[in-house]
């Protein structure tokens, strides 16, 4: 048996190259297309490619930001910058841009971190595209993971709405016979009456009545709706991605309820067209979330 899962997920992962660490988040929503967005600090941007095919990978639809960023460690942190240079260079700015006045240990932390968005050398980007993709594979089974107990959460609710339908979809076509025995005796009456005696024509009257039972007559609308409830169930039991798939059903199963409350002359009738269409909506804004 397959699994469902919701467009709507969470995750985060983090690796690290080194005495650095990179973090992975990613986040999505609902959404018609597969539309990637990816935000990189500049030294993991060269690596942009690779991430995105990995993502793309594992997600087929929906509204996807991932999002990085790069930590340095605490030996880093402490060794990995030269303060007395950083220092110098600051003095240097000033005097050129004409700034009086001492430097302060604010300007010199504002400065530190600009220094450590540089480009590291190129011995290290394997490390670090390595620790990237680790991080976004952990970001990835925990989104997953998300998308899937959201899924499972999605399906057991259009299940039991799925049942409500069920129920009123059996309880019409008896209903329908009823209302057409009734119809055609009162019709057959009021004819006769209209006629005040005189000579009827059975064929003609029988004629009327039957091309009145076909206009009212809701079975085979029944019938199809039974059958799309039965491939709606077989759907979500096939799992994957059958968002657009249960949205075409969704269509026709309320193509064919609109057509029974069209024909119904019975308040009874009317009463579960209502009820049918009220589920069919609450089950077309879950299935907007499915991927």
């Amino acid at each position: 048996m397959g699994s469902i899962r919701s467009m709507t997920g969470f995750g985060t992962g983090a690796a690290t190259a080194g005495s650095k660490l990179v973090r992975v988040e990613v986040r999505s929503v609902n959404g018609r297309f597969m539309e990637l967005q990816i935000r990189l600090p500049r030294p993991l941007q060269a690596f942009e490619f690779a991430l995105r095919e990995l993502v793309q990978g594992k997600v087929g639809r929906g509204s996807v930001t991932v999002q990085s960023s790069l930590e340095e460690g605490a030996d880093a942190a402490t060794g990995g910058l030269d303060w007395r240079k950083i220092a110098e260079e600051l003095r240097e700015i000033r005097k050129v841009a004409g700034i009086a006045g001492e430097l302060a240990l604010t300007d010199l932390l504002r400065w530190a971190a600009t220094r450590k968005g540089e480009d590291l050398p190129e011995s290290a980007d394997p490390l670090l595209k390595d620790a990237l993709l680790q991080a976004a594979e952990e970001a990835l089974r925990e989104h997953e993971a998300f998308r899937s107990r959201e899924g499972a959460s999605l399906e057991a609710d259009m299940l039991l709405r799925l049942g409500r339908i069920e129920d009123a979809t059996a309880k019409i076509p008896g209903m329908s016979r009823a209302n057409l025995e009734k119809t055609r005796d009162i019709l057959e009456a009021r004819i006769r009456e209209y006629l005040d005696g005189k000579e009827v024509d059975g064929a003609r009257i029988a004629q009327e009545i039957g091309h009145m039972s076909e206009r009212l007559d809701v079975q085979e609308e029944m019938t199809r709706l039974a059958a799309h409830i039965e491939a709606f169930r077989k759907t979500l039991a096939d799992g994957g991605s059958v968002g657009k798939r249960i949205g075409f059903l969704l269509q026709e199963m309320l193509r064919e309820t609109n057509t029974t409350g069209s024909k119904c002359q019975d308040v009874g009738i009317t009463a579960l067209v209502i009820s049918i269409k009220e589920e069919l909506e609450a089950i077309r804004e879950q299935v907007a979330n499915l991927e």
